[in-house]
């Protein structure tokens, strides 16, 4: 028997069973793509996310080939060139009209006055993960990224962090361990509830690989937590996409919420809002007030974002820190995104405000007058310092780096003060490598007076408006108006409240810092040399 004896028996066998064995391995195929299917995500997703392109290419093809199949040449290659000129055309203007069209989809409402916040962030990011990471024992557990964390009506925002596996076996065989959380004055707490499906986790068991297989064509956005008493749940709100011709743009459809045993609910945005577990808590993602702030580069059009540059404001990259904006603030009615946004250029003002309510995601936009433009967030470090110049600041300079003390990230505080709201720039003063603040600055956005507190409670005071005992805005020399410059401690004089005390040094540190106080005494108090002893040449 022969090769061709066993081709019939497998045709024949073929038209006997062509339906059951296309039924199978089209079952096979797609368990198989549902299970890798977060391989292809990120590639298809993006296909996803750009349909209106796809489908121009779709068409220009299917024209192209009905002409040439109708033999008109000429008009076929006419055709083409068309389509591949308008291709070129979406692939160099097609960002520039996403945002476009995404400004136009924002119907902010126009804001006369500054709204006024509710409460603080008191501990910068790197502060408070500086305090997670002193309570953070266990090798296998390292700790993920930190996002802002809603306390108690009228505390100030804290943070929490996944606590994820650490470690390259760790990821396969170990659960993300809980979360930890900074409440608003640094308290560290650790809720070790462990979660099946996490962050850090590798292949099945990370929560983003079981996310994509519930839904697949959505983006997901970082996840956060909702922490209520000893309940944690992670949030991760996903993005669809809509046609807004022609172009396509993101939009927040829904929010996943996982359980730490497993369970996961897909809530769409209206039900979430609605969820009373989740009352005017965060629930818009962080990345469309990014993009709605970004947008507003082209309210007057792509020409205008691009050329002539009438009314185009940018987001400022914050010096000193990590934590970029939007910043989360508590406000009067639940938390908002809050974007201060600068003039394109050199400049340093603040000249518009873009405030998107974190949870229902509804914006605002409050627009100051070409005349009384604020400063910047990073315009206000170089007041503090100025302010308090006895500090040992970081600075760099030919021999290295100098100092250890640090101003960071200026967070925004709108204070009553008579009939206006005023903006303040808030910023920590720390040390390099401590995990509590030695000083609070807060800096005037009209003039850049600074005030020095020293307390939690002095803080939240002034940022209610009260009247803090003590609490005199110093100009940039440091000194109230119409007085001296305060004079720095005298030798052996313990450092005044709100300074660095040598407690917060390492030993590197209180060297390096003694070694420069004795250059400084040396080159203005140089010692005569003994008696009967000459002097070097």
């Amino acid at each position: 028997m022969g090769p061709e004896y066993y081709l019939e028996r497998l045709r024949g066998w073929l038209k006997a069973n062509l339906l059951p064995a296309a039924v199978l391995v089209g079952i096979i195929l797609a368990v198989g793509f549902w299970f890798a299917a977060p391989v292809f995500h990120g590639l298809l997703i993006g296909f996803y996310a750009n349909f209106s392109f796809w489908i121009l290419v779709l068409l220009g093809i299917i024209l192209v080939v009905f002409l040439f199949g109708r033999g008109y040449r000429r008009p076929a290659l006419v055709a083409t060139g068309a389509w591949i000129a308008l291709l070129f055309f979406f692939l160099i203007f097609g960002g520039a009209l996403e945002q476009v069209r995404f400004y136009d989809s924002l119907e902010a409402e126009a804001l006369e006055e500054i709204p006024e916040t509710e409460g603080v962030r008191f501990l910068p990011l790197e502060v408070a993960a500086r305090a997670a990471q002193n309570r953070a024992n266990e090798p296998r557990v390292a700790l993920g990224d930190f996002e802002p964390l809603e306390r108690e009506p009228g505390e100030p925002l804290g943070y929490v962090a996944p606590r994820v596996p650490n470690g390259g076996f760790n990821v396969f065989t170990y659960q993300q361990q809980g979360v930890s959380v900074v409440n608003g004055q640094g308290e560290v707490e650790t809720l070790r509830e462990p979660f099946r499906y996490g962050e850090g986790m590798s292949l099945t068991d990370n929560v983003n690989w079981k996310l994509i297989q519930e839904r697949f064509w959505v983006t997901l956005t970082d996840p956060y937590y909702s922490v209520d008493g000893d309940e944690t749940l992670m949030l991760v709100p996903y993005l669809k996409y809509r046609l807004s011709f022609p172009v396509t743009i993101p939009y927040w459809a829904g929010t996943f919420v996982v359980h730490p045993d497993g369970e996961i609910e897909d809530l769409t945005r209206e039900e979430i809002i609605a969820d009373e577990r989740f009352q005017n808590e965060r629930l818009y993602p962080g990345e469309l007030a990014r993009r709605a702030a970004e947008s507003l580069a082209y309210q007057n059009g792509i020409w205008n974002a691009w050329v002539t540059r009438r009314d185009v404001p940018q987001i400022p990259d914050v010096d000193n820190t990590d934590n970029e904006m939007p910043y989360l603030l508590p406000g009067g009615e639940g938390p908002v995104w809050f974007t201060a946004l600068e003039p394109y250029g050199p400049s340093n003002a603040t000249y518009t405000m873009l405030y998107t309510d974190a949870h229902t995601g509804e914006y605002s936009v409050h627009k100051r007058p070409l005349d009384s433009a604020l400063l910047g967030p990073n315009r206000s470090f170089g007041f503090v310092t100025n302010a308090y110049p006895d500090f040992q600041w970081i600075r760099s300079g030919p021999a290295g780096e100098t100092g250890n003390v640090v101003s960071l990230e200026p967070r925004p505080v709108v204070r009553p003060e008579g009939d206006e709201n005023v903006l303040y720039w808030m910023l920590s003063v720390t040390t390099r490598d401590s995990p509590g603040i030695n000083l609070t600055a807060f800096v005037d956005s009209r003039d850049g007076a600074v005030t020095g507190l020293r307390s939690y409670e002095e803080v939240l005071a002034f940022a209610r408006g009260e009247d803090v005992p003590g609490a005199t805005p110093q100009d940039a020399s440091g000194a109230a108006p119409g007085e001296q410059p305060p004079a720095p401690p005298a030798p052996g004089e313990g450092a005044p409240e709100g300074e660095i005390s040598p407690d917060d040094l390492s030993d590197e540190e209180l060297i390096q810092l003694l070694r420069e106080a004795a250059d400084r005494l040396e080159t203005e108090n140089p010692a005569a040399p003994p008696e009967g002893e000459a002097t070097a040449p």
